[in-house]
């Protein structure tokens, strides 16, 4: 188990596709690339409600996979917050798959579990500790190197965690433990929510959504590491409400810069004495803004 391989974390990318068949399609290609066994983790759901098929629904709109393939080598993303540096949309790979005891060694002494470290190399402890690991049982897990923001990695031995769908009294209605990872050389705009990367392409050739553009362009941290393929201005589409929301701020803006505005605070006479700075008075003063404004 050599865990030595130059993995270059800071090129992780992303390919973000509008639908779900050609981020599957993408991923599973890339996975059918790697050499080596292939581990695969299977979801354990459980819930309240009785009803089938709402279960499922509710089940498949979490970001857990119901059925994880993994090889060492899958470039996967973290889909769930487990502390300030590994955060949900953390991109990594995968560098070796092994249970908590070994872990337990790797993390105090990788050189230990490290194959391509010779024998000779080792103290008699660890040598004995490197025995001992062949009779280890258990359920593998996957190792995955993570890349961290400052530029370091970060190596963490990823475990089942879980999603619930709740009801205010406290019932769990639908619950999901699975392994907080999906692969990501590949992903669908709509799971690109809320993430943010250093490195994504984006292929917008399908869009069909209004906003979807928008979301997808968004997730890049930089221009520099942003990549933009199949672009059409024409697809590039925003909803008619918020065309007019922002429209709207543009004509009171426009107001604000009109000359009759500009001379209409220092117009007003002191009449009505403290009373022109409560309610009433601003909004006669945005009525007024608008009325100059024509």
């Amino acid at each position: 188990m050599s865990l030595c391989d130059p993995f270059r974390l800071t090129q992780l990318k992303n390919n973000r596709f509008p639908t779900r068949n050609e981020v599957e399609n993408s991923n599973s290609f890339r996975m059918r690339s790697l050499a080596g066994k292939e581990y695969v983790y299977e979801a354990t759901d459980t819930g309240t409600i009785q009803d089938v098929q709402m279960r499922e629904k509710l089940l498949a709109n979490m970001m857990a996979p119901k059925t994880l393939m993994l090889k060492k080598g899958a470039q996967v993303m973290l889909i769930k917050n487990m502390d300030d540096g590994l955060v949900n949309g953390s991109l990594g790979k995968v560098v070796a798959f092994m249970s908590e005891s070994t872990f337990e060694i790797y993390d105090s002494n990788p050189d230990v579990v490290d194959e391509s470290v010779p024998l000779t190399e080792l103290s008699e402890k660890e040598q004995r500790q490197r025995s001992s690991m062949k009779a280890v049982t258990g359920r593998e897990y996957p190792l995955v190197r993570f890349a961290i923001a400052d530029g370091t990695s970060r190596d963490l031995l990823v475990q089942p965690e879980e999603w619930k769908v709740e009801l205010p009294s406290g019932e769990v209605q639908a619950q999901r433990s699975q392994l907080p990872l999906i692969l990501a050389w590949a992903l669908s705009i709509h799971k690109a929510q809320g993430q943010t990367l250093e490195r994504v392409k984006i292929d917008l050739k399908k869009i069909f959504e209004k906003g979807q553009a928008y979301v997808a362009l968004s997730r890049a941290t930089s221009q520099a590491g942003l990549e933009v393929q199949n672009f059409d201005k024409a697809k590039v589409m925003a909803h008619p409400r918020v065309a007019q929301f922002y429209d709207s701020l543009y004509s009171v803006n426009r107001a604000l810069e009109h000359p009759k505005v500009a001379k209409a605070p220092s117009s007003r006479n002191d009449t009505h004495g403290d009373q022109t700075k409560g309610r009433g008075s601003s909004l006669d003063d945005k009525e007024e803004l608008m009325r100059a404004y024509g």
